[in-house]
């Protein structure tokens, strides 16, 4: 059979200039890396629409501190577009969070598939900075509990904050977001903030610590009530606890032990 013969037209993108101190991230999804090499952890992600400011630059990689949530890391350069100060603050007063699971966009180089926790226009067709792109569906406005049923399944990503992959702090943090309240990256930096719940009081909604054996925190999860708790550990799924502790009925074990319970609403 004769082999079929695709042809993309490849269009330029105007990337973050040398002289330039914030921008966005146009790429679906971005890794934020400890180091400046492909090859170093990937200790969070950038997601589309997500701004930036620039902290210092070297060859393709940009050193960047996340303004949605501080969080700094090295990233490359060709995930950045530059914007000003005023196109920034016009993006921030017109954007939202993209909840639904992924959603296909036009953009200035063509179409991109985005995953739910990236930032959108609130309208069907919005611009970043100079650049118009166009949403081919119009998204899904879900409540916090229909997000986590939408996230059940969606694979455990050590960094990870989309529907293309997600950790745990990265899962409270995008649950919070979707109701206004905005948490920090680390699970440990969202334990330092909220109200300290006693495990009989727990509603809803409040985050569930978990520590290692030195009484390190290391995971987080939300709390659904009836002694259940919704977290990501190998993928996003719904468990019970038992004494604050999480039961895994598939390995016959707890998994994770308590710490601390916090309230934020």
């Amino acid at each position: 059979m004769p082999l079929i013969n695709f042809v993309v037209e490849l269009k330029k993108m105007q990337l973050l200039l040398p002289h330039q101190h914030l921008g966005f991230c146009h790429a679906p999804v971005c890794a934020v890396r400890r180091e400046t090499t492909d090859r170093s952890e990937m200790v969070t992600q950038l997601t589309f629409g997500e701004t930036v400011e620039i902290v210092s630059q070297q060859n393709h990689w940009i050193e960047v501190q996340s303004l949605s949530d501080g969080y700094h890391g090295f990233v490359d350069r060709r995930h950045l577009i530059g914007l000003s100060e005023k196109e920034v603050r016009t993006w921030h007063d017109l954007r939202t969070i993209q909840q639904s699971l992924a959603l296909v966009l036009d953009t200035p180089w063509g179409k991109q598939l985005i995953p739910a926790g990236s930032f959108i226009g609130m309208d069907s067709q919005f611009n970043i900075g100079n650049l118009t792109f166009d949403l081919h569906s119009r998204p899904i406005s879900q409540s916090s509990d229909e997000l986590i049923n939408s996230f059940i399944n969606v694979p455990y990503l050590w960094g990870g904050k989309t529907s293309f992959g997600i950790d745990c702090s990265g899962f409270s943090q995008l649950y919070y977001r979707v109701i206004g309240i905005n948490l920090s990256r680390d699970a440990s930096e969202q334990q330092q903030a909220g109200n300290s719940i006693e495990i009989d009081e727990a509603l809803p909604s409040d985050l569930f610590f978990f520590q290692n054996d030195k009484g390190n925190i290391t995971h987080v999860g939300i709390y659904l009530g009836e002694n259940q708790i919704v977290h990501a550990s190998g993928r996003v799924r719904i468990d019970r606890l038992e004494h604050g502790n999480i039961w895994n009925d598939e390995l016959a074990e707890v998994t994770h032990q308590f710490h601390s319970i916090k309230r934020y609403r």
